[in-house]
């Protein structure tokens, strides 16, 4: 994925290079910036620490202004195309115009999704009625996280800042549906060691994302997670909640980028997982992308509710579009069939350049109540 990342970014290395190589005022300041984001490759690697510095931002930051300097080119070679059947004269002064005013623009959008990445994530709150569900269990509280994404830009700080927000809630039950990381265990255990003081009457539930396989350490990271810090990690397996005598299914499967990866042991399998769940026991799914939540509910139609995460509801535009496209589910609650349904998280960070633009993060209380026949 890097590699063909990084192919991307090349060919806007050059493109940009060659559009604003004329330009005395740009040319430098564009080749810095080239020099910036194709550091930011290493930087994934080189920098990572208990909390991110300007050091290891700064390429990230270079790569957001990079992206908003190429869609902003690309716009600008669209309009002078168009003006193309008009004078030379105005298209001259169009071509210096956009010289000038993308890069501006580029440095203005930067900044702003830079500081929507800096503002605490957005608290949203839903309500899924659930069929068969217990009294017991009415306006159960589950809290849930996703793509918190600690690695070379996320760190100690925030998660230390999340412990408290969530607990702040008093949640019956936290879930974290995957990307939780990006580098290995010995990399980043003390910038997630404080998750073992997330507070909820059920526990905290987790599942792998794709960047979990990305590390290749998702196998230490599960008993991590599960050895050292208490989360009950749920790999193709369930957990049975019960209040007395009345029951609730919690069940977690493995991203389908294991398959991708090769992972002979990793693979969705929401049969598997949740088999053993009592009869007529509401089912709460957990599967990092929509793709599986899609899988989940044709493979196993009992299950009542599925939490996902990934699309970071687009992170930035115009990528909503894409992200919009080759999802089932793009973000917000569905109501797949009359008794199943599917919560998409916008995701609490970012991958890569620390970008938010009409996507906020968020945080999200989810209550099951008892569904009205």
């Amino acid at each position: 994925m890097l590699i063909v990342l990084q192919t991307i970014i090349s060919y806007g290395s050059y493109y940009l290079y060659r559009t604003y190589k004329p330009s005395p005022s740009w040319k430098k300041l564009v080749v810095l910036l080239i020099v910036l984001t194709h550091f930011s490759f290493f930087a994934q690697f080189m920098f990572i620490s208990d909390n991110p510095s300007f050091i290891s931002m700064l390429p990230f930051l270079a790569t957001s202004c990079h992206i908003f300097m190429c869609l902003g080119t690309l716009c600008g070679d669209i309009g002078t195309f168009l003006f193309i059947p008009f004078t030379m004269k105005i298209s001259v002064a169009y071509q210096n115009f956009k010289l000038n005013f993308v890069p501006i623009c580029a440095i203005i959008l930067t900044a702003w999704s830079f500081i929507n990445t800096i503002l605490p994530p957005t608290h949203s709150t839903v309500h899924v009625p659930i069929n068969g569900l217990d009294p017991k269990f009415d306006k159960l509280h589950i809290m849930h996280l996703s793509d918190i994404h600690v690695g070379p830009t996320t760190g100690k700080v925030f998660v230390d800042w999340l412990v408290s927000e969530v607990n702040t809630y008093n949640p019956d039950m936290v879930v974290i549906t995957g990307d939780l990381v990006d580098s290995s265990v010995k990399n980043l255990r003390n910038a997630v060691w404080n998750l073992k003081n997330l507070e909820s009457k059920y526990g905290t539930f987790y599942v792998t994302g794709n960047h979990e396989y990305y590390t290749n350490d998702v196998d230490n990271w599960l008993n991590y997670l599960r050895d050292q810090l208490g989360l009950t990690t749920l790999h193709n397996q369930h957990h049975v909640v019960k209040e007395g005598n009345a029951s609730l299914c919690v069940t977690g499967i493995d991203d389908i980028q294991a398959e991708k990866m090769s992972y002979p042991d990793h693979s969705p399998d929401p049969v598997a997982a949740a088999e053993g769940c009592p009869p007529d026991t509401p089912i709460v799914m957990l599967a990092h992308q929509p793709k599986a939540a899609k899988l989940s509910i044709k493979s196993l139609p009992r299950v009542d509710l599925v939490l996902s995460g990934h699309t970071h509801g687009g992170q930035f535009f115009p990528v909503h579009i894409p992200v919009y496209l080759v999802n089932p589910y793009f973000a917000g609650l569905y109501k797949v069939y009359p008794d199943t349904h599917v919560y998409v998280s916008r995701g609490l960070r970012f991958y890569g350049a620390p970008m938010r633009l009409f996507s906020f993060p968020e945080f999200t209380s989810v209550y099951l109540h008892v569904k009205q026949q």
